[in-house]
């Protein structure tokens, strides 16, 4: 983000999905530690399964963010628009989803 502000360098994916998938894997690995007591003894398996899990979702975020990004560079900008409009419902159809789950409690 320095380079990108202060020296007017691009952004490249490279750096983007690296950056995103480091948040995850930081969230992530924070989320577990929430979960367990202060002085917790857990097995090894407990945080390769964890860490599995996670570096998959990472995987696979990355894969569909390029097929996406080639896919909306085709056509310009509005490719581009089509794009984050779609993003955007399926954003909102995934905290409807998780709303109604929640009320079917």
């Amino acid at each position: 983000m320095t380079s990108t502000i202060w020296y007017d360098d691009p952004v490249e994916l490279w750096r983007l999905i690296a950056l995103a998938s480091f948040l995850y894997l930081t969230h992530s690995l924070a989320a577990l530690t929430a979960l367990l007591p202060y002085d917790a003894h857990i097995p090894a398996e407990v945080t390769v399964r964890w860490l599995s899990r996670a570096l998959a979702v990472v995987l696979g975020s990355a894969v569909l963010t390029v097929l996406l990004l080639s896919a909306a560079n085709r056509g310009g900008d509005r490719d581009l628009l089509a794009a984050a409009l779609a993003g955007l419902a399926v954003a909102l159809g995934a905290t409807a989803l998780l709303a109604w789950l929640l009320r079917r409690r």
